[in-house]
C-alpha cells in the first residue's frame, strides 16, 4: 500500500469566506489536504466555526490579524490565500510557498475592483486566476485560470457569477495543485 502525505495548508482570508467554506466543506469527504490554520484580518465566519466544530476539526484560528506572521503559519506546506486583502510582507513570502486566488484573468485588473473595471473596459470574459504568491501585488506564476462569457453590465450580476464560478471550480483546480 502506497502512502501519500496529505499537505498542510494555512489559508489567509479577509472577507466572509465564502471560498473557504465550499473548499473546507468538499475536503470534509476527499479529505487531500489538512488544514492547520486560518487566519483573518478581519473575523472568521459563524458559517466557517460551525463546520469546524461540529465536524472536530482541528483548526486553529487566528482573527483580526493586523500582522501576518510566522506563529500564525505553523509547520505548514502551503499557504492558500482566498481573498486576503492585505500585503504579504516579504519574509513570509520568502519563507513559504503561498498561492493566491484573484478574481480576474491576470494578468488584466491585478488589485482591486476588478470586476468594475472589467465592465467599463467592455470585457467579453471574467474569470478568476490562481497564481503563485512574489513580493509584486499579483504578478506570480499564473498555474490555473478558469473564464466564462460576461452575459451582464451589471457589477453585483457579474460578481455573483463569479463567485458561483469560483464555489463551483476553485476547489477541483487547488486540488489539482496540490497533488
Amino acid at each position: 500500500m502506497k502512502f501519500i502525505k496529505r499537505k498542510k495548508v494555512a489559508f489567509l482570508l479577509s472577507g466572509g469566506g465564502s471560498n473557504l467554506y465550499k473548499i473546507l466543506n468538499k475536503n470534509l469527504t476527499s479529505k487531500n489536504f489538512k488544514t492547520i490554520s486560518i487566519i483573518s484580518n478581519n473575523q472568521v465566519s459563524k458559517q466557517i466555526k460551525d463546520l469546524i466544530t461540529l465536524n472536530e476539526l482541528e483548526i486553529n484560528i487566528y482573527e483580526k490579524v493586523s500582522n501576518l506572521k510566522p506563529k500564525f503559519l505553523g509547520d505548514c506546506d502551503i499557504v492558500i490565500s482566498v481573498g486576503y486583502l492585505k500585503k504579504i510582507n516579504s519574509k513570509i513570502i520568502e519563507n513559504y510557498e503561498i498561492i493566491n486566488l484573484h478574481p480576474s484573468l491576470l494578468p488584466k485588473y491585478k488589485g482591486l475592483m476588478t470586476h468594475k473595471r472589467m465592465l467599463i473596459n467592455n470585457e467579453a470574459r471574467y474569470g478568476y486566476s490562481i497564481h503563485k504568491v512574489t513580493n509584486y501585488l499579483d504578478d506570480g506564476e499564473i498555474l490555473n485560470q478558469n473564464e466564462r462569457n460576461i452575459s451582464t453590465s451589471s457589477e453585483s450580476e457579474l460578481s455573483f457569477n463569479h463567485k458561483r464560478l469560483e464555489h463551483q471550480c476553485v476547489f477541483k483546480d487547488l486540488v489539482s495543485f496540490l497533488n
